[in-house]
């Protein structure tokens, strides 16, 4: 990950994509959704332009197409990979 991104960025990232893999934990594809489509927002406009950015996006778009899919447990995992990716 690139170190210099802005600690609040980082904790919102990585909160958010924490709470969609716990809605989703919690079968609730709601309030996942409406998180992950959150943390795709913050990532479009406060990661910097680059291969880290591109990959979390990337991630974060297979999670919510796994979760319109139906494949809850798929998307919790995308959504718990990319919040470790984000917990120093």
């Amino acid at each position: 990950m690139d170190r210099d991104l802005s600690g609040d960025v980082v904790d919102v990232l990585g909160q958010l994509f924490d709470a969609g893999a716990t809605a989703l934990d919690d079968g609730d594809a709601d309030t996942a959704r409406q998180v992950l489509t959150s943390a795709e927002t913050v990532a479009t406009n406060k990661l910097p332009e680059g291969e880290f950015r591109t990959e979390v996006l990337r991630d974060c778009r297979r999670a919510l197409d796994r979760l319109d899919d139906g494949a809850f447990d798929a998307a919790a995992e995308d959504a718990a990979a990319l919040a470790r990716r984000f917990d120093f």
